[in-house]
Order: C-alpha cells, then structure tokens, then sequence
C-alpha cells in the first residue's frame, strides 16, 4: 500500500490549549508549544523516536496549572529545521539545543524531562559542566543513562540483539523506506496501548501527518547515526561522565520491549543526588501517552 498523501493537520494537532511557537538559537530554529503562565517556573519536555511535541500532550495539560509548560520538536522532527548533515545530531549539539533553549526562553533553570532519545539528551544535559547549571530537577522516561546502556549493552546479549535496530539504522536510505510501509503502519504496531488495544485513529493520524514523507524520517534516524561516533552511547567514555546530582525521578514502563528491566537500577547509580524510581507495571515504552494518570502522578509526587 502506498503511503496516502496528507495535507491538512488533524484536529488534534489544533488543540486551542496550546499555543505554537518558534524560537531561532544559534544555528537551528525550533517549534515549540506551550501552556500555563510563563511567570511560572519552566518544565521542559524532550520527546524521543519517533515522536514530537505531541506525545506530551497529557502531561502538558495536567501540568500547566503549576508550570509554564513547553514540549520541542526535537531538531530534524516535526516542525523545527532538519539539518541535513549526520554530524549536526551528535550528542553535544543536541544538549546544546536544550540550554541555548532554556535561556531563549527567559528562564535560567527547568524541570527537565526526557524520555527515550529525549531521555538520553537529558541525562547528557544533567551531566555536561556547560549545560548543568540549567536543570534544576531531572526527570527520566523509559530512557537508560549513556553509562548504564554501554555497561550492559557491552555484556547482554540480550539487549544487544533488543537493539537490532540501531544497527539497521546505520544502512542508507533502506529504514527510511521501511519506515513509511503500508502507509507508515509502524504507529499502529508501536502505540498499541499495553492491554492490547489499538490508539485512536485520529492520534495515529497525527503522527501520520507529522511522518508523513520519507524526509521526514531521515533526519530523526540520523540521531542513531550520528550515535555511532566519539560521543556516542556505545563507547566507554560515557562511563566516564560526571555524575548528576539534581533530584532525579525515573519512571520506567516494564513492558519495553527495546530495553531490559534493570536499567533504572542501573542508571541509578550514575546519580548522587536523590534518586527516585517508579516502576509501573504493564506499561510499555512509550509510557507518558500508555499510562498518562499514573505517570503524571509520579511527577507530581516527585516534585511536591
């Protein structure tokens, strides 16, 4: 089946709770949407593979009575810039992305919060000396710390062969075309929520039209790419980062089916400030839109 053209948004991605915006930072321009009152201390939302702003909707609206919230398309998705060079998505220039971010924004600190890719540039973020300063709570999705992933990726085969595709990835132009199969049906085989059952059409759509072109998938796989290289979370050197001392928070989904059970544990002790874990059990990955009430109450725990 070939992928069927899409040329208008769904009304999901209209929602008049969130105001569109963008901000141009050194070398990249960003989309972002917002919610609640920018006097508000800032929570900063990083969406991972393959997502955009749009997978925080739930945590957006339950948030922005306390908070100004702000949820990015990542640089290479959704509506901000998509550099074509590999090279523009290696880990510093994402981490860079998010500090230059916060400070475009007006503010000096965030709540950060990251899951999956956006998981593994806010663990970065938390530890690098010149981004640090900006994350004043750190809070993790279904993201392993870089050390935690090298250290186990290095001696399970297990999750090494979990991470078959990172590996698929590093081909050209093939995962981009496998991507956009029978009309990209990779989103109705990923967001099944964990009891079986099948999202809605109307989200499925939204992600449809946000993915909706073979370009669109190029730069987002070029994360995994620009993975493979001297800061990337296969080499040793990850082990070596500084460790994080902001009040963490690791929310982990049991049912992921990409990465192996033990990493909050593990991540855990990368961290010297407190550090909380909050399992939930049958939840899968992509764990804030599965199981949005839990997750959100977790954070809300975790922050009062």
């Amino acid at each position: 089946m070939r992928t069927k053209e899409r040329t208008l948004p769904p009304a999901v991605l209209q929602d008049p709770a969130f105001k569109h915006s963008y901000v141009k930072l050194k070398d990249v321009k960003l989309h972002y949407v917002e919610a609640g009152d920018r006097s508000k201390p800032l929570m900063l939302f990083i969406h991972g593979f393959p997502e955009f702003w749009f997978s925080w909707r739930h945590q957006l609206k339950h948030f922005s009575k306390d908070y100004w919230v702000v949820a990015y398309d990542q640089r290479g998705y959704g509506d901000s810039e998509k550099p074509s060079s590999i090279s523009s998505y290696k880990v510093p220039i994402l981490v860079g992305d998010v500090a230059d971010l916060v400070k475009s924004l007006g503010k000096e600190k965030c709540v950060l919060v990251g899951h999956d890719w956006g998981a593994v540039v806010a663990w970065y973020t938390a530890s690098f000396p010149t981004s640090t300063s900006v994350v004043d709570k750190l809070i993790i999705m279904n993201g392993p710390h870089p050390g935690a992933f090298f250290k186990k990726g290095s001696k399970s085969w297990k999750q090494f062969l979990k991470s078959w595709y990172v590996y698929f990835f590093q081909l050209p132009f093939l995962p981009e075309l496998s991507m956009i199969q029978d009309d990209i049906a990779i989103f109705e085989r990923l967001f099944k929520r964990s009891d079986g059952t099948k999202s809605p059409t109307e989200i499925i759509e939204a992600y449809k039209y946000t993915f909706s072109k073979r370009e669109s998938w190029r730069t987002p796989i070029n994360f995994y790419r620009a993975s493979l290289s001297a800061t990337s979370l296969y080499n040793k050197d990850v082990q070596k980062m500084p460790k994080i001392a902001q009040p963490t928070l690791i929310i982990w989904g049991e049912d992921d089916l990409a990465l192996e059970a033990d990493f909050p544990e593990l991540s855990a002790e990368y961290c010297t400030g407190t550090t909380e874990i909050h399992r939930i059990k049958n939840g899968n990955h992509f764990i804030q839109t599965d199981r949005p009430e839990e997750v959100n109450a977790a954070i809300e725990k975790f922050l009062s």
